[in-house]
């Protein structure tokens, strides 16, 4: 293309003898600016397209790591759901009031006796954080939402640890008192009810805390892979 502007140029300049070389000039210089303007268009054309299919790599990858945390953290909701109701039980008899209730032994176990760890898919994240790559998602709402979502898991991380430790320290003291503290019974729990170290410790098991973090930490991952679904579906890339 730029050959055949030389030879345009040339021509006009031919049919004016005198300002023969002077145009001669200037359109060369034309022509090389023109020449560097087009490399570095078609460079940057380059350069975004290659980046939008990083982007779009990436917030594949992370939304398949969110999909799975999701499914772990709706599980890990329904459990501490469970275990504030039986808490709220406890409470209700600890206050004197008249409740209705299956077993104590139940209420009991549902506060206590399920796996209420939490370890976030972050293979996609440690990758974004390594090589930068954070600065590639275009959404600045999106980039935002991220971060936020990985703060809450760090704090829901944090929060299902103590609540854990309150739990072991409530089964240790429990299992002084009672026979076989895997089979528990009615009567033994009621002793316990009479204890104020019991109820003290059953009033401040984290459960409400937990479930709290654990719904904010869910809340963000489903707002997270919203953004990105419609992020992917907007995406123009070939």
């Amino acid at each position: 293309m730029i050959n055949f502007f030389r030879k345009i140029r040339k021509k006009l300049a031919n049919n004016n003898k005198p300002l023969k070389y002077l145009r001669y000039a200037v359109g060369e210089i034309v022509l090389v600016v023109i020449g560097i303007l087009l490399a570095l268009q078609i460079n940057n054309w380059n350069e975004n397209y290659k980046n939008t299919k990083k982007e779009r790599g990436y917030l594949i990858n992370l939304q398949q790591d969110l999909i799975s945390d999701s499914l772990r953290l709706n599980e890990l909701k329904n459990n501490f759901e469970i275990a504030v109701k039986s808490k709220r039980i406890f409470e209700n008899l600890l206050n004197g009031k008249n409740i209705t209730m299956d077993s104590l032994i139940i209420h009991f176990m549902n506060q206590h006796d399920f796996v209420n760890d939490f370890i976030p898919n972050s293979t996609t994240l440690d990758e974004l954080k390594n090589s930068n790559g954070l600065n590639l998602i275009s959404n600045p709402i999106l980039r935002r939402q991220i971060v936020t979502l990985y703060n809450s898991y760090d704090d829901l991380i944090i929060k299902l640890k103590l609540g854990a430790e309150k739990s072991q320290i409530i089964l240790a003291y429990t299992s002084k008192f009672v026979k076989n503290i895997d089979a528990i019974t009615n009567d033994e729990i009621y002793t316990l009810l009479d204890d104020n170290y019991f109820n003290n410790q059953i009033r401040l098991n984290y459960l409400y805390t937990q479930l709290t973090i654990t719904l904010k930490a869910y809340q963000n991952c489903f707002e997270t892979l919203n953004l990105i679904k419609e992020e992917l579906k907007n995406d123009q890339i070939l």
